[in-house]
């Protein structure tokens, strides 16, 4: 049933977990910073911040914030419907091995622990053939900064690879900090999908009490698969504040 599941989500129009481990690599911009001894890879945003203890965005609100075709230029937009992002759920399984790396699947699987609020995702492709998955999670007091410490942590700590459900994931890398939003992190990983190993590059962003998660896969250049700036300005600038 898991192998039929998988095989469904592969050939759908939009990419989903398993299908974005098809392709992808993050591309030259990607190289790690020196530590700077935080644990984030960089300086934070200088933007004003936002009240982390603000309520979570409820489901109407996630909607109405989610990128539109005419958002970005050249960028078709569609929605990763809700039956797909809870098949997205059932392929990572509740936990990864070692535990620690958990957040990581979370992270592609539109998903968080503590669960979050509100939800919502599309993906977003371009031209040159990089295509964005975003997802909105509306969090309460204090669960969206909690979530971006623990994704943080796995970061560091599952450099040397992991195991979930549906494969095994390798060359977990910290990169720059996105400094957007309040607080942000980044990083690329490989994962072993039927046999092949493919790349992805996810940037996770805190506002306020909302996450923004981005993560890119191209379809032509697997050398460029970070998230396009452009793309993660856009989106966080619909947020309401």
């Amino acid at each position: 049933m898991l192998h039929k599941l998988r095989k469904t989500l592969l050939t759908a129009a939009l990419p989903p977990l398993a299908a974005v481990m098809l392709v992808g690599c993050s591309s030259g911009e990607d190289t790690p910073k020196k530590d700077t001894g935080d644990g984030r890879g960089g300086k934070t945003s200088s933007a004003p911040a936002k009240d982390a203890s603000q309520p979570p965005l409820g489901k109407a609100a996630v909607k109405k914030a989610l990128l539109r075709n005419g958002d970005v230029k050249g960028l078709d937009v569609e929605p990763v419907p809700g039956d797909e992002a809870a098949a997205r759920l059932a392929l990572a399984g509740p936990d990864a091995k070692p535990a620690v790396c958990t957040p990581l699947v979370h992270m592609a699987a539109h998903t968080s622990e503590p669960a979050p609020k509100s939800r919502g995702a599309i993906t977003a492709s371009s031209k040159d053939g990089l295509v964005t998955s975003i997802s909105l999670m509306g969090h309460e007091s204090g669960d969206a900064a909690r979530v971006i410490d623990d994704v943080r942590t796995a970061v560091k700590k599952c450099g040397d690879g992991f195991r979930d459900d549906v494969g095994k994931y390798e060359n977990v890398v910290a990169l720059p900090d996105p400094e957007q939003g309040d607080e942000g992190v980044s990083y690329r990983m490989k994962g072993t999908m039927d046999g092949e190993l493919m790349p992805l590059t996810f940037t996770v962003v805190r506002s306020g009490s909302t996450l923004a998660v981005f993560f890119g896969t191209n379809l032509v250049d697997q050398e460029k698969t970070a998230p396009d700036p452009e793309v993660i300005r856009a989106q966080l600038a619909k947020l309401p504040d």
